[in-house]
């Protein structure tokens, strides 16, 4: 009998390593990074939050089909910033109100005021391929644009701000 209640528990234990990962998990292991992303992007802590949080609600609806949980939250939060970002421009462009204005620490102000004169889609890439780390070939999957693109989006973003930095 012993031997049985062994065999039992050293299955539940690889029962319990081969589980994909619940929805609370996948929450508490992403949101912070991802906000964090998100922000990066938008410039806002608010904004991020709110985009981050509408990522979480569409993935619950659907989660016991998604396979890759932790690449649709990212694809889903780049597309909400994006659209955030489009809608403000146009708005600003519409009201021609000034833009707005992002409340940030001291020490960031150089680099941040870099960042944020990069257009939307070389801030993107720069914040997915320096902050969050993601290897070239994945940026292209959450942009929806080839590898060699991401390349030269890249490149020319790192080009101004180089300029900006060393003036």
């Amino acid at each position: 009998m012993r031997g049985d209640d062994e065999a039992i528990t050293a299955g539940s234990e690889v029962a319990a390593v081969l589980q994909p990962p619940s929805f609370e998990e996948t929450y508490r292991a992403s949101y912070r990074q991802l906000t964090q992303v998100a922000h990066l992007i938008t410039g806002s802590n608010d904004v991020a939050e709110e985009v981050v949080q509408d990522a979480f609600v569409a993935l619950y609806a659907r989660f016991a089909t998604v396979d890759n949980p932790g690449g649709y939250l990212y694809r889903s939060v780049v597309n909400g910033c994006r659209t955030w970002m489009r809608r403000r421009d146009a708005r600003v462009r519409l009201t021609r109100a000034e833009p707005l204005r992002v409340a940030r620490a001291p020490e960031l102000d150089e680099t941040w005021s870099a960042l944020a004169g990069l257009s939307p889609r070389l801030r993107t890439v720069v914040v997915l391929r320096y902050y969050a780390d993601l290897p070239l070939a994945q940026i292209g999957e959450l942009v929806g644009c080839p590898t060699g693109t991401v390349k030269s989006q890249l490149h020319r973003a790192l080009s101004q701000l180089r300029g900006v930095i060393e003036r």
